[in-house]
């Protein structure tokens, strides 16, 4: 029982006892004036009927004709008079009984009236006495008639004083309700703050408890900087500023995997001429100054089409990945950095012509790091005897390659046949446990081959049936359930999540299958987190999750670690973080601090930590070490399939 209830339940027993003392108060003193006035009446009839008596003779017809008279008036119970030696003379009694009130009220409020007598007289001589009784019905009928009175204003001032104590119980609920939420809040690690209380006793408690919120914000704003310079060691190369080799090259890894890629892209390469020569010419701070300049101007080129990822591979060369564009794109780009860099002569930063030479490839879901980077190579070979000295080397592809025409019509044939069908990889904890399997799309095409979501996503995309894809996949995930034991867990695009309806079309899938929806995951990928257009959506679907009981998670996390607190108040249950911060987690102290210092920090808000692409025993052992929640990868998939 709510601390509310007790209080409006102590006063409404207050109440009624204050009303029902009030109520039997007033009708006892109503009773007995009533009673007080029947003896009264009863004794001044008395005293005058043995008045009217005495001044008269005393044969015994005139007697009787007197206390007949007195009796015919209906006032009176009974009317008896005897002699000097106490017989009876003449009597009268009622014995009809004609009340005004109901039997139960009289024998809950009986009235007791005391008999009036007087001294008749004859002259000098004691005559007689006479003794009266009052009748009672009419005293009974108005002592009724008083009591619904007063039972009808007691009833109006008690509905009147629950009234007014329910308002003030009203007003007293709102800072009980928000000090209690903020209670709860905290007990889930959401940090929020309410506004002071207007009552003094409360004001003091939620001030505290304002103060503990933003002590506590402080915490975790100061927790997540100190994680975002260990993100920083971790992914950045020192001199440049810009992500390091073992973070691109997990970025490249991560774009080139069929399963989870969406789009196909360019990759862009820019190596400095000579960069040794120039370092043992003119000095190490010389070379330094170069480096710094060539990375200021990588780090500006810049496509409105896509998120460029950028990086130093090694002391003279950089990379740009360019996800989503296309070939034509890639070659201004690169124009455009040779022109900065060829500036660079002129304001005596570079000493020669030309100061970089630049390649690009174009890449594909599903293809090798080694043949992306062997191809880069070539098109480096060609711009080197360029002039300018600039590249490009488009993907050989074989004769029999869709055009996108086919890609369409497959598609659309596709979609229309639900022809598709789930790959699930495993997730599982440190001790090898499984977590859930996360499931894959592939097209199953006409001559029965199997197509990765790398080469038909794009298409897909291209037509604008994202979100229909989606609901397809995660319509055959909860399919999957009724066939299969363990938990499931589907990933949804961050643009099908901002389609209209789709949230809704989740939630009516989810509730088909109702208390099944607890093995369901969902997951989204971090780049929902760069707007909060995405923020909203996201904690949309979050709504769905929590009443279906679902656990609603982010993929590829790392980037935007910023966002860690802002999840857990859109209840986020997990992240998987992304495999370039896992790879090498072994023997890369920055990685390890990194991954410590998120799981510590996630674990405080109750969000699981899962590490994607783990790919050697060594990296699963460290992680295991570093206290993670769960693995998947490579090495995962080896140890369950084995």
């Amino acid at each position: 029982m709510t601390l509310l209830t007790r209080l409006w339940l102590c006063a409404l027993a207050a109440m009624l006892l204050a009303l029902a003392g009030s109520f039997v108060v007033s009708m006892r003193m109503a009773r007995d004036y009533q009673a007080q006035q029947l003896f009264a009446q009863a004794s001044d009839s008395a005293a005058s009927l043995a008045l009217s008596m005495s001044q008269q003779s005393k044969d015994a017809a005139m007697l009787e004709l007197q206390v007949q008279a007195l009796f015919d008036s209906g006032h009176f119970e009974s009317i008896v008079f005897k002699g000097v030696d106490g017989k009876v003379l003449v009597e009268r009694h009622n014995t009809v009984e004609l009340t005004d009130a109901p039997g139960w009220f009289m024998a809950l409020w009986p009235l007791h009236a005391e008999a009036g007598r007087a001294q008749v007289s004859d002259g000098w001589k004691q005559a007689g006495s006479v003794e009266l009784r009052a009748s009672t019905r009419y005293a009974y009928g108005a002592l009724w008639q008083g009591s619904i009175k007063l039972a009808v204003t007691l009833l109006v001032i008690g509905l009147s004083l629950g009234l007014v104590i329910n308002r003030l119980m009203r007003w007293l609920r709102t800072p009980l309700e928000e000090l209690v939420t903020q209670a709860q809040a905290i007990g889930e690690r959401r940090f929020v703050a309410v506004p002071e209380s207007q009552v003094p006793e409360l004001r003091v408690v939620s001030r505290a408890m304002n103060a503990m919120v933003v002590r506590l914000q402080a915490m975790f704003a100061e927790q997540a900087q100190r994680i975002e310079s260990l993100r920083t060691e971790a992914r950045q190369d020192s001199l440049s500023g810009l992500p390091n080799r073992d973070h691109f090259m997990g970025n490249l890894r991560e774009q080139l995997d069929a399963d989870k890629a969406s789009s196909d892209g360019v990759l862009l390469l820019v190596r400095l001429n000579d960069l040794a020569e120039f370092n043992h010419r003119l000095g190490r701070e010389r070379g330094d100054a170069l480096v710094k300049a060539c990375a200021r101007i990588v780090q500006s080129a810049d496509l409105p089409e896509c998120e460029v990822i950028r990086g130093r591979l090694g002391g003279a060369e950089f990379a740009l990945l360019l996800p989503d564009t296309v070939m034509v794109r890639a070659a201004e780009l690169a124009h455009v950095i040779s022109t900065q860099l060829e500036a660079l002569v002129g304001d005596g930063v570079a000493e020669l012509h030309p100061v970089a030479t630049i390649g690009w490839t174009a890449y594909e879901p599903g293809e090798s790091v080694a043949t992306v980077m062997t191809r880069i190579d070539a098109a480096l070979l060609q711009a080197g005897t360029a002039s300018p000295p600039l590249a490009g080397l488009a993907i050989e592809h074989s004769a029999g390659v869709m055009s996108g025409e086919d890609w369409r019509a497959t598609v659309e044939r596709a979609l229309a046949n639900r022809s598709f069908e789930l790959v699930a990889y495993p997730v599982v904890r440190t001790d090898g446990a499984l977590l859930h399997a996360e499931v894959m799309m592939r097209l199953v095409a006409d001559d029965g081959t199997r197509v990765v979501a790398g080469q038909f996503v794009p298409a897909v995309q291209r037509q604008g049936r994202l979100a229909e894809l989606d609901l397809l996949a995660l319509d055959l995930a909860l399919a999957r359930l009724a066939t299969q034991t363990g938990d499931v867990a589907v990933n949804i695009s961050p643009s099908s999540l901002q389609s209209e309806g789709f949230i809704a079309a989740c939630d009516v899938h989810l509730a088909r299958i109702g208390a099944e929806a607890s093995r369901v995951w969902l997951e989204v990928s971090e780049r929902i987190l760069v707007d909060e257009a995405g923020l909203k959506a996201l904690a949309q679907l979050s709504e769905v999750t929590h009443r279906r009981s679902c656990k609603l998670g982010i993929e590829h996390f790392g980037r935007y670690f910023a966002a860690l607190p802002r999840l857990h108040e859109v209840r986020i249950d997990y992240v998987k973080l992304d495999g370039a911060f896992v790879s090498g987690v072994d023997g890369h102290e920055g990685n390890r601090r990194f991954v410590s210092a998120v799981t510590g920090i996630a674990r405080s808000l109750d969000i699981a930590v899962i590490a994607e692409r783990v790919e050697t025993e060594t990296e699963w052992q460290a992680l295991a070490a570093l206290e993670i929640s769960g693995l998947t990868g490579p090495a995962v998939t080896r140890r369950v399939a084995g």
